[in-house]
Formats: structure tokens, C-alpha cells, sequence
């Protein structure tokens, strides 16, 4: 499954990037809510956890649809220019019409992209909502019916919630890591100066599929869509925390006028010159590497580009195994797939295949 990403027509007026407080906050709080996924952030799980106060940690599990696998709207730009402040970001939040709000809330809750289509200000659909969320969890269904009885009060209740992570381990955490984030944003905007959109948007995951002359990229992803993103505009959202996830959020609302722009949080290492290596992506090209099977792809894509088909001919895999072995070379960084027409090519990262013995030396002295 997919997200596709219909460029055609945008304008450079429509696409920004841009850090957002709010976004941040939110990949925190996704990695508080799903420790499992993100094993490398124990420790700062632990710390966080600890200098939460008691109600609020009670407050953050009750919350965790917003933020767990189906992130909520609302954390992300609402507009495509702004400060990325928190307190700023915030009071959009808070000043948002309410039926907006609610919509936006709603489709965290339920978290699923497909059926949501209750009109909540409508008695029977309401609970129609509810039963749906509880049918999917016991705390879904309970959020769900907090959001319906009173959603100033919930609205209030999530400020609350929001200020308080702020005060105790977030405020200090975005003061450290804003910087880093803001020269990302400069280096993919700068990018979006000088080249095309496509191949831009595309290099912010190893697993993007380009199609330069149609104007798409295609994100991997447990989820089917297809956005157009022309009338829309664009944001671009650098993150620490959001890594190694790429987030594609399009909802689109009813009784707003213009439409929220569509917004792409990627991982901030993701995108920018290629400097020396950590020792750990170091050591993972070489362990890709180790494989027999990906190591003749390698041969074969040292001189030319091929197609999944022509690699599966060449080598006598299978094209199972071929796209399997090309998935595991993309995530490392070591090959790139680009549509061209109705095939797709697939070519060797030669500067990062001769770089490991440079950067594992490099990681070494320094």
C-alpha cells in the first residue's frame, strides 16, 4: 500500500517548509504512547514519564488516540506560514471553530482514514461514533464520548494537557533541538529554489518512488491514498522525534472554507548533504551488504539502472525476492527507484556505496 503525491500544477507559491512546535510535540507524545515501536527512546520515555505529574501522565494515556497511530490534525500547521511557535500554535488551537475542531478530533479518535462520515452534531450519528470507536477500543470509545458531551471541555481539557508537557520536559526539549530542525527546513526550502518538486519531496524518504514526468511521489505506507496537492499547498515539517516515520496528513474538512494545507512530516537526517555517517547506519549498510542475493543486485546496478523485471532475469530471483532485497537496499540509503513512464528504475547510490569505508574510518578516529 501507498500514499501518492499529485504535484502536477502546484505552484512554488504553495509549498513550504518550515518547523512547527505543535508537529514536534506530537511525534513525542507519539513515542510516549507507542515505547515499543521506538526501543531506542527508553530512556527518554522513562525521564519524560517521571517528570510528568501524576494526572497528566493519566491524561496523556487517555489522549494516546490522538497521537498513536493515527495522528490528529490538529498538532500539525493548520496554514502554511507561520512562527512554529508553541504558544502561538496553541492558540490557533484554541481559537478554531469549534465544529472544526471536532471534525478534526473525531478522525484521530476513530483512526481510520476510511468511513468517517458522521455528522457529530447530529444526536443518533453521535452515537453511532461513539459505539464505532468503542467497537475498535475501549479508550477510543470513551475519548469518543468525552469529545461528543462536551468538546469545549475536551477542547480545554487537551490545552491543559499540552501547556503542562510543556512546562515540564517539552519546553526545554524543543529549545535544544529547534535549531537543528530550522537549518533542515532551510536546506530542503533552498532546495525547492533549485530544483524539481518532485525530486525534492521524494528525497525526504529512501523508500519514495519518483515519477519526474508525472509529477508524483510515491510513499510506502500501511495506508491507500492518492492526493492532489494543486489549490491545497503544501507543508514540509522537519522532526527529531517523528524518526524513522514519514507522515502524510490530507484530511479534508467540511464548512471550512479553504482547506488546510497538506502536510509532510519527515525525518529531519533524512534530507541534506551527505556528510560521514553514524558508526550504527555504518555498520547496517554492512550487514545488508552481507546478503549474497542483494550483493549481485549491487553488481548489477553499478554501471546502469535496471527494472525489478530485468533484475529478477539477470539474477534468477525471483521478482518477489528482487523488490524484497530492493526494499532493504532503499531503507539503508543505497538505492533509489524512480518512475520513468510505466517502468520504474532502480539505480545504485555509488557515492554512499564508496563512502562506507571512508565514514567507518572516519567514525573510528573521531
Amino acid at each position: 500500500m501507498s500514499v501518492l503525491l499529485r504535484l502536477h500544477g502546484v505552484r512554488p507559491a504553495e509549498v513550504s517548509a518550515r518547523c512547527s512546535a505543535t508537529a514536534e510535540l506530537m511525534a513525542c507524545l507519539h513515542v510516549l504512547a507507542e515505547p515499543g515501536h521506538h526501543p531506542d527512546r527508553g530512556t527518554w520515555v522513562r525521564r519524560a514519564l517521571a517528570d510528568l505529574p501524576g494526572p497528566a501522565a493519566a491524561e496523556c494515556d487517555a489522549f494516546a488516540p490522538l497521537w498513536a497511530r493515527f495522528r490528529t490534525r490538529l498538532m500539525l500547521p493548520l496554514t502554511p506560514e507561520g512562527s512554529g511557535d508553541l504558544e502561538a500554535e496553541l492558540a490557533q488551537i484554541a481559537e478554531l471553530d469549534l465544529g472544526v475542531f471536532i471534525q478534526m478530533a473525531g478522525m484521530a479518535i476513530f483512526g481510520l482514514r476510511q468511513n468517517f462520515g458522521w455528522p457529530l452534531d447530529d444526536a443518533a450519528s453521535a452515537q453511532e461514533f461513539v459505539r464505532a470507536c468503542g467497537e475498535r477500543s475501549t479508550r477510543r470509545g470513551v475519548l469518543a464520548g468525552e469529545l461528543v458531551a462536551d468538546p469545549e471541555r475536551f477542547r480545554g481539557r487537551l490545552l491543559g494537557l499540552l501547556h503542562v508537557t510543556s512546562e515540564t520536559f517539552f519546553g526545554v526539549l524543543w529549545r535544544r533541538l529547534r535549531p537543528a530542525l530550522e537549518r533542515s527546513a532551510e536546506r530542503v526550502g533552498a532546495s525547492l529554489r533549485t530544483e524539481p518538486l518532485p525530486l525534492v519531496v521524494g528525497s525526504l524518504s529512501p523508500n519514495a518512488v519518483i515519477d519526474v514526468a508525472e509529477h508524483t511521489v510515491e510513499f510506502s505506507k500501511l495506508q491507500q491514498a492518492a492526493v492532489t496537492v494543486r489549490g491545497r499547498g503544501l507543508v514540509l515539517v522537519p522532526s527529531h522525534f517523528g524518526q524513522p516515520h514519514l507522515l502524510v496528513k490530507d484530511e479534508k474538512l467540511k464548512n471550512w472554507p479553504q482547506q488546510p494545507p497538506v502536510v509532510v512530516q519527515y525525518p529531519a537526517e533524512q534530507h541534506g548533504p551527505r556528510g560521514a555517517d553514524t558508526l550504527d547506519k555504518i555498520r547496517e549498510r554492512m550487514l545488508v551488504l552481507t546478503d549474497a542475493g542483494r550483493l549481485e543486485i549491487c553488481r548489477h546496478l553499478i554501471n546502469e539502472q535496471c527494472t525489478t523485471t530485468e533484475l529478477a532475469w539477470r539474477t534468477g530471483m525471483t521478482q518477489p525476492q528482487v523488490s524484497r532485497h530492493l526494499r532493504r537496499l532503499r531503507e539503508v540509503g543505497l538505492v533509489v527507484s524512480a518512475r520513468h513512464g510505466r517502468t520504474v528504475q532502480h539505480r545504485i547510490q555509488t557515492s554512499r556505496l564508496y563512502g562506507i569505508g571512508y565514514d567507518l574510518v572516519s567514525g573510528i578516529v573521531g
